[in-house]
């Protein structure tokens, strides 16, 4: 559309959006049944289902599409990263890195805190999940800040803020699935992570001696530590920092893809804890091994069938009434980012982070072509607005671990949480509006 049509023409276009009547019952189907609490791949499944069957099309679709998307080399990535996650969890290597951190930084002006965020990045180069950060380490974090005397609600606030870097710093859940639904590099996407994930813990940690200072928040210096129990502590964390050293360098350099740096990561785990750290038998690998399987079918179920919901929503001519309807209104990148921005912000309130990424790619991807947005820099854009989501209500998955954990009130949770958010959204317009920080390292390692 022509951006210098009259507003009367604007007004006209942006009028012209209507949705094909069997996408109407596609959406109203997919609402009541996420209402009725149906679990959103099913949710998504049985919109797309009726749409099939209203529209008389060929149900080999659903099969076609959903073992495709299953079979891409790169989702086999998923399922190696959320067992690692559990497998850190599970044997103790979380509580060694918060330990080193502690004995390091901890009678520093709010050094338990500072130790919180250095260890969910640490944490977040193996795991690349907010919730395993929030769930294992993070019952770690909150629980050593209240027993050292610090406030128990900045002491969740932080915990739950610092777990939010999980999906941001390589490797990612986010990152992975946004790569396979967008057509990307899931590579680019890992190093294009780095610099934002950073960004965000640097902000964080700048923020902590301000807040310590000028709210008057209790945060007592833990007793100074002789060297020789931090370097024993080092010692102790080496095999523990190895692996997200390796992941991180191996997948930044290009030596592992992706896919295989999931499965060093998973033979990496086993080693250093059945044959260094010894903090776990052949008998108890099952267990870990289930609750892998368990978060990797969670997520492997809504992709895959979210292919099937991708080809209803692409043939029913929506995502080109949408590039119409922004169109009508503004020929601005700036002011699109800003409108998705927004959109993403609500979504993360009220929807888990991989859904959302499934729901919405189908959607917004002839957008975002249309106004020349690099889908690199939005996959980044749109994860880091997500992770926002999992520290505020209603959802807030993040949020709410950490104040069970702590057993606060999540009103008072919430608020010792703003400062935090501030952060977060002024992370979000830098990493919007300076591409340099998404896409000068994948530039530098491509060329």
């Amino acid at each position: 559309m022509n951006p210098s049509a009259s507003p009367w023409k604007r007004k006209e276009a942006v009028c012209l959006i209507n949705l094909d009547p069997y996408l109407a019952v596609y959406f109203i189907t997919f609402v009541a049944l996420i209402l009725l609490r149906v679990p959103i791949a099913y949710a998504m499944m049985a919109s797309a289902f009726e749409y099939v069957v209203f529209n008389h099309q060929s149900f080999v679709m659903f099969a076609q599409k959903t073992a495709n998307s299953l079979a891409d080399f790169n989702m086999l990535a998923l399922p190696a990263f959320l067992f690692v996650g559990c497998f850190m969890n599970e044997v103790g290597l979380t509580d060694r890195l918060f330990g080193m951190f502690e004995k390091w930084i901890g009678h520093l002006p709010g050094g338990l805190a500072h130790a919180n965020v250095l260890s969910s990045m640490v944490f977040a180069g193996m795991s690349g999940s907010a919730l395993a950060d929030a769930g294992g380490l993070g019952t770690i974090e909150v629980s050593a800040m209240t027993k050292a005397g610090y406030d128990p609600d900045f002491s969740v606030a932080v915990t739950a803020a610092s777990a939010g870097i999980g999906p941001i710093i390589p490797p990612s859940i986010n990152f992975v699935v946004w790569a396979f639904l967008s057509q990307t590099s899931t590579l680019a996407m890992f190093q294009a992570g780095m610099g934002p994930g950073v960004l965000m813990g640097v902000a964080m940690m700048v923020w902590i001696p301000i807040a310590v200072k000028t709210q008057h928040i209790a945060c007592p210096r833990a007793p100074k530590a002789s060297w020789g129990e931090r370097f024993h502590s080092l010692y102790e964390s080496l095999p523990a920092l190895g692996g997200p050293a390796i992941l991180v360098l191996g997948i930044m350099t290009g030596i592992f893809t992706p896919t295989e740096a999931s499965a060093v990561a998973v033979v990496y785990s086993l080693i250093i804890s059945l044959f260094v750290y010894k903090d776990m038998s052949f008998k108890e690998l099952p267990q870990v091994f289930v609750e892998g399987a368990v978060s990797t079918a969670t997520i492997m179920v809504m992709v895959g069938l979210s292919s099937a919901s991708s080809y209803v929503i692409t043939t029913s001519g929506l995502p080109q009434q949408l590039v119409s309807f922004f169109s009508s209104i503004t020929n601005s990148p700036v002011v699109i980012l800003l409108l998705l921005n927004i959109l993403f912000l609500i979504i993360g309130m009220l929807m888990e982070a991989n859904a959302a990424v499934v729901m919405m790619t189908p959607i917004l991807l002839p957008l975002l072509n249309a106004f020349g947005i690099d889908l690199l820099q939005f996959g980044i854009v749109m994860s880091f607005n997500l992770c926002i989501g999992l520290v505020t209500p209603p959802v807030g998955l993040c949020l709410l671990l950490c104040n069970q954990t702590g057993e606060t009130r999540l009103s008072h949770s919430l608020k010792a949480m703003m400062p935090m958010l501030l952060i977060s959204i002024i992370v979000l317009f830098l990493i919007t509006y300076v591409s340099p920080l998404t896409t000068l390292l994948p530039s530098i390692m491509a060329g």
